[in-house]
């Protein structure tokens, strides 16, 4: 896991998903996600950005930017309502 923050001033955390056996508590996500992703999260949205790039977890704050970039939005980016009060 991972914290950076990107040049917006946004604190991002990210981490890696692995499948492996449980397989079909994500069967409805899209077949390019069957080996895993790398997943964004802020308190204002979620991204998930498939085929874990190898030495994500030593690349600079401006390269997990540049990968945060290339990941697909999850829902709708919004602040959640317990984070809208800090």
């Amino acid at each position: 896991m991972r914290h950076f923050t990107d040049s917006t001033g946004v604190r991002w955390t990210v981490f890696e998903v692995k499948r492996g056996e449980t397989q079909a508590r994500w069967s409805y996500l899209p077949a390019e996600f069957g080996e895993g992703w790398l997943c964004f999260e802020s308190k204002f949205g979620k991204r998930r950005l498939t085929r874990v790039p190898k030495g994500w977890k030593e690349a600079a704050d401006d390269e997990l930017e540049s990968l945060l970039r290339q990941a697909m939005k999850v829902g709708a980016d919004r602040p959640r309502e317990n984070e809208m009060r800090e």
